[in-house]
């Protein structure tokens, strides 16, 4: 009696052309690259293909498509407008559950520091999420970590982005507007960190001194942010969410040093500049000298 053979976990090769979304040339490349390996089993001339390492692939593939499309039709710009922040709040009230009933606050902020909401925004311009700081004045940051949700700064609280000024940075948002893909939402979040890291590096470029960056987060996604992003977590001022936190001074962290460099020639390039009040050159005044002669000639004609 011939032995009958199970093939359910493989696929054949014009399956798994199919499950990728491949031509023959493209899935040929793959085995030749060693990226797929086929198996030939007893009763089968054709070699087939491992189902899981398959749809790993199609995974794959699919993650590296929609981040190709988040980079090149994207964008990531401030909120300007009262419908873009009522857009965000609905968002985090989606993520957060709080939010829409802060948006008069939120919009005070905006009007003390237009740099505090960012959105990112599809190609068809939907916001698709959303992220927000809270520069705060030196000696605010512990009081602002220790609110509990929503969190409602005191505008006073709040600095404005002014050169050789010291401010504490509260990240205080990032989401992405629910019902996407999880590679969706990994992409569009890698888009909002990445926006997130350059507002930071170019607050450095304006020689805004930040003396600490911290951030609350309750979600695995968040906390798993944080580490990743090298903050260390310290004690929580709040039972509902977990402290993190970044000393610029002390700190390493790539972005960070990007920040700190920026900063530092920002410094140089003010203290290398001339002074307003400074002494004139020899051939300045010998030229201011020669101007006013020049004006008493006309004066005196």
């Amino acid at each position: 009696m011939p032995i009958k053979h199970s093939y359910a976990g493989y696929y054949t090769a014009a399956e798994a052309m199919k499950v990728l979304g491949v031509t023959d040339g493209m899935f040929y490349n793959f085995i030749r690259n060693k990226d797929l390996e086929g198996t030939k089993l007893p009763g089968r001339k054709q070699n087939l293909y491992k189902k899981e390492d398959v749809d790993r692939m199609a995974r794959e593939l699919q993650a590296f498509i929609i981040q190709r499309k988040a980079h090149k039709a994207t964008k990531f710009v401030k909120i300007t407008t009262r419908e873009e922040m009522r857009e965000a709040m609905e968002i985090s009230h989606a993520l957060f559950g709080v939010g829409l009933d802060v948006l008069n606050e939120r919009m005070e902020l905006l009007a003390k520091n237009p740099d505090t909401y960012y959105v990112l925004k599809a190609e068809d311009d939907m916001i698709v999420g959303y992220t927000s700081i809270m520069p705060l004045k030196p000696g605010n940051l512990e009081k602002a970590l220790g609110l509990t949700l929503p969190v409602k700064v005191e505008i006073d609280d709040i600095a404005e982005f002014e050169y050789g000024s010291h401010i504490d940075l509260y990240l205080t948002a990032i989401g992405v507007r629910p019902g996407f893909s999880t590679a969706e939402k990994h992409a569009y979040g890698a888009k909002l960190l990445s926006g997130l890291i350059e507002a930071i590096i170019d607050l450095g470029k304006r020689g805004v001194i930040i003396d600490s960056i911290a951030a609350r987060s309750h979600t695995g996604d968040g906390i798993r942010l944080m580490r990743h992003a090298g903050f260390t977590e310290i004690p929580s001022l709040t039972p509902e969410r977990r402290t993190f936190i970044i000393k610029v001074e002390e700190s390493g962290i790539p972005f960070v040093m990007h920040y700190k460099n920026a900063l530092k020639e920002a410094l140089a390039r003010d203290a290398a500049a001339p002074s307003p009040t400074s002494e004139a050159s020899p051939s300045q005044s010998k030229s201011k000298t020669s101007r006013s002669r020049r004006s008493q000639e006309a004066q005196s004609q």
